[in-house]
């Protein structure tokens, strides 16, 4: 058998050969490609995440500084209250007081 005699039944494997290998190589073209675009935009979300997690960092750093704990508020209510309270019990003191005062003044007035 000579190549001229076996060129017929290799053509069609050879050519078979060829075309799932153009396909092979098109279709790891495209994974290599998309799969370097997933690590770039990996990559970008990484770098996101950082700056996020630095701003609140900061943030909490400031919210610590600037703003009042809850014990603090706590206290500042306990004070509110009990100055209520008192202003409460003398405000509900003032019409006995009026009443006395004018008894006094008609004990007074009487003499």
């Amino acid at each position: 058998m000579d190549i001229a005699s076996a060129l017929p039944y290799v053509t069609p494997f050879l050519a078979i050969v060829g075309f799932v290998s153009g396909i092979w190589y098109k279709v790891e073209g495209r994974i290599t490609a998309q799969f370097t675009e997933a690590k770039a935009a990996g990559t970008e979300a990484a770098k996101k995440a950082e700056a996020a997690e630095k701003a609140l960092a900061e943030f909490k750093i400031k919210v610590a500084e600037e703003y009042a704990s809850w014990d603090t508020v706590k206290q500042i209510e306990a004070r509110l209250t009990e100055r209520m309270d008192d202003l409460s019990s003398k405000v509900m003191s003032i019409p006995d007081q009026i009443a006395h005062r004018m008894v006094e003044m008609i004990k007074l007035a009487g003499k």
